[in-house]
């Protein structure tokens, strides 16, 4: 039976001022008022040792390779790996289109660990999670910091997170934040 990782993750983002309060609009368009910077832990190689650590723990099988769909997370994929005796990849996008940044690759069978740092609508994972089948490797699971979504698995592949921390978005026309003219900050990325 996997055991739930002993760690206090909110007291974690809490100490490295990651989860902001204000009004942000995504790169779908819709608003919300919390986000969850989790680069601003990485920046603290002990908090993101104890997160890794955790990750881990979330899974009881043994990953070959962890697998970040994006630089940004290369960082906690790097400290997974360490963690777990593994090798660390990830993905870049280049013109829209998802893929290995440079020589990096998955082999045929090998167990892959997709992470991430937040999860909110789960296409970066999903198209992690399509990577990892086409090249013939094997998913295991997908590792999430903070899962903002209501994805519970991606593709039958199971999202564990370290912390479900659901996402109330809101239209522009009826946000209660554009109504108080609360600033909006735009968050980068992909629509």
């Amino acid at each position: 039976m996997l055991k739930k990782p002993k760690i206090d993750i909110l007291s974690i983002l809490g100490e490295a001022a990651a989860i902001i309060d204000g009004h942000f609009e995504l790169p779908s368009g819709l608003h919300i008022q919390s986000y969850v910077d989790t680069s601003v832990v990485m920046q603290y190689p002990s908090m993101a040792a104890k997160i890794a650590k955790a990750l881990v723990a979330l899974f009881d099988k043994k990953a070959d390779v962890i697998f970040a769909a994006s630089a940004e997370n290369s960082i906690i994929a790097q400290e997974v790996a360490r963690a777990c005796g593994a090798r660390s990849i990830f993905a870049i996008e280049e013109a829209g289109v998802l893929k290995l940044k440079g020589g990096m690759t998955m082999r045929p069978g090998e167990k892959v660990l997709i992470v991430d740092n937040v999860t909110m609508t789960g296409r970066k994972v999903k198209e992690a999670a399509g990577m990892v089948k086409l090249y013939g490797a094997t998913p295991l699971g997908i590792a999430v910091i903070a899962d903002r979504s209501d994805c519970g698995s991606v593709a039958d592949i199971p999202l564990r997170s370290l912390l479900s921390y659901p996402l109330e978005t809101f239209k522009p026309q009826n946000c209660p934040l554009c109504k108080a003219k609360i600033k909006l900050t735009k968050m980068g990325g992909k629509k």
